[in-house]
């Protein structure tokens, strides 16, 4: 059974900011996610699985250039699922 955060796409879904977030919307985002998910909150069911995902996404995202670089991945993907969801056309296809 995988968790709301196991199964996010990106790296602003774990963190439940928008894509323009700001440094700051990214820090409030990852404290209070933090405090729910870390293994050693009063209450938590979390293994810790979680709580790895989220201050992974959160170094990335805070991190100026490892942004950037994410953002950029983003991009080259969404491109790539876009030529995907078009067939390729053949010469003899072309020809009828």
């Amino acid at each position: 059974n995988r968790s709301a955060v196991a199964l996010a796409g990106s790296l602003y879904e774990i963190l439940r900011v928008e894509r323009t977030a700001s440094l700051n919307e990214i820090k409030t985002a990852y404290r209070s996610l933090a405090k729910v998910y870390h293994p050693d909150a009063n209450g938590s069911s979390s293994d810790g699985h979680d709580f790895i995902e989220i201050r992974n996404a959160y170094a990335t995202l805070s991190d100026p250039t490892a942004r950037a670089v994410y953002d950029m991945s983003l991009g080259v993907r969404a491109r790539r699922v876009r030529t995907r969801a078009h067939p390729i056309r053949r010469w003899e296809t072309d020809q009828c």
